[in-house]
């Protein structure tokens, strides 16, 4: 199944949320399911769109659904990091936090890197996780940019 990997620059945190409610928001039912990335200084932040009947049956497991990706390109790099809740683990302490909704008939999930917890090179650093998604979801990204229609849904919103 192809997915898309968009990615949206270096926005603040409430930014890239707003950013990715919107995306979220213009999917229709059918969308195919994108990987929204943002590469910061402080902070690499993720979200993973896709329509609700690609999502597991309980809300409560989206989250780690989600983000295991991430957690598995962190022990890639040697780093023992895990899920708990909506949160991802390092060393036994909390590095980021994580949010999973509904939005339209998408489910959103988001979390991010700590850039200083991880010590990895930001592109080394996406091009692992993008290969971790690849094999955990049997997806191929095509790198693309917001539609037209998308981006009307942004003006609108």
């Amino acid at each position: 199944m192809m997915a898309r990997w968009i990615r949206l620059g270096s926005p603040g945190p409430a930014e890239f949320e707003a950013a990715c409610a919107r995306l979220a928001g213009a999917q229709p039912e059918r969308a195919a399911p994108i990987f929204v990335w943002s590469q910061g200084e402080d902070c690499h932040r993720f979200a993973l769109i896709a329509p609700l009947k690609h999502a597991p049956g309980r809300r409560w497991r989206w989250f780690a659904w989600g983000a295991v990706a991430a957690a598995a390109t962190c022990r890639q790099f040697g780093l023992p990091a895990y899920i708990e809740g909506e949160a991802l683990w390092l060393h036994g302490r909390k590095i980021a936090d994580g949010s999973a909704a509904a939005v339209g008939e998408c489910a959103l999930i988001s979390c991010g890197f700590p850039a200083q917890a991880l010590a990895v090179p930001a592109r080394e650093l996406e091009e692992a996780l993008r290969l971790r998604l690849e094999a955990q979801h049997g997806w191929q990204f095509d790198t693309s940019w917001p539609t037209e229609s998308e981006t009307l849904h942004y003006a609108l919103a």
